[in-house]
């Protein structure tokens, strides 16, 4: 059975090494690394807890950043890690839409290898997915056959570092509706918008919408996989750690017991190379 990681986050050796510089920088950053605990890894990091926890692959987002100067640095990195790692890493590029010039950087990510864009935080970069920029980066994600990643934050429930700044789960199903036929994975569940996929005209709204279990045991019980599988079926359910958030051996541990057979296969691997490796097919 292959195993995929699909939501992990790695970043730049000079981010690690200057993490203060980026706390007084970056507002959103603060909120999530300030505190020194907060784990930060590179590339090889990644690779390296993959090793430990037998997973193949994983796919490697980076962090939304706000300038320009630390999303190059972050995709250069991730993009290298890729090359470096083959078949090991799944790269997405971070992008910010409200930065002029963010289509070139797009663009050369995609020509460098990106699988996708994210993690997609719109609201913590200040660009509005349903807006002019979040269309035509939907428009291009589409055009390019790759995947958008969003941090999809439940409405209710205990606050976290990170928990608001990306994209709601109304605003995802609109951008889903806007944009038929673009790959899309609502991260953390989706922030509960499966549970509408039992109304027939937003279970075919969110057709090509996959949802990927990060942090699952920080918000949810541990049946709640299997719920999501029965709403969403099990082609569009992604095992995820967040590493290093959360070990992806742990989390797998945790799958195990209650998804069993073709279901385990799809949901540990099969959901995540189709969503990421094979979107262009």
């Amino acid at each position: 059975m292959e195993l995929i990681d699909a939501h992990t986050h790695a970043f730049a050796p000079g981010q690690v090494e200057w993490r203060e510089r980026l706390v007084a920088s970056d507002a959103t950053f603060r909120e999530m690394y300030a505190d020194p605990k907060a784990r930060m890894v590179t590339c090889d990091g990644v690779v390296a807890a993959m090793d430990r926890s037998g997973f193949d692959a994983a796919v490697v987002a980076g962090f939304a950043f706000a300038a320009q100067r630390d999303i190059d640095e972050l995709n250069e990195h991730i993009l290298d890690g890729a090359r470096m790692h083959a078949g090991r890493v799944i790269p997405l590029a971070t992008v910010n839409p409200a930065l002029d010039g963010w289509e070139r950087a797009a663009e050369k990510a995609l020509d460098g290898g990106a699988r996708g864009f994210g993690e997609l935080r719109p609201s913590s970069q200040g660009w509005d997915p349903l807006g002019p920029e979040g269309r035509r980066l939907c428009e291009l994600a589409r055009e390019r056959g790759v995947t958008l990643l969003w941090h999809a934050s439940e409405p209710v429930g205990h606050a976290y570092p990170g928990k608001h700044g990306g994209i709601s789960p109304v605003e995802l199903c609109r951008v889903a509706e806007a944009f038929p036929g673009l790959r899309m994975v609502g991260a953390h569940f989706g922030g509960g918008l499966p549970f509408y996929l039992q109304m027939p005209e937003v279970k075919e709204a969110l057709a090509c919408v996959a949802y990927d279990t990060a942090a699952w045991s920080l918000l949810y019980d541990d049946g709640s996989v299997r719920r999501l599988i029965e709403l969403a079926g099990r082609d569009r359910v992604l095992l995820a750690s967040d590493f290093p958030l959360q070990s992806p051996g742990r989390q797998l541990k945790r799958l195990e017991p209650v998804v069993e057979g073709e279901a385990l296969e799809a949901v540990c691997g099969a959901a995540a190379r189709r969503m990421y490796l094979d979107a262009d097919e």
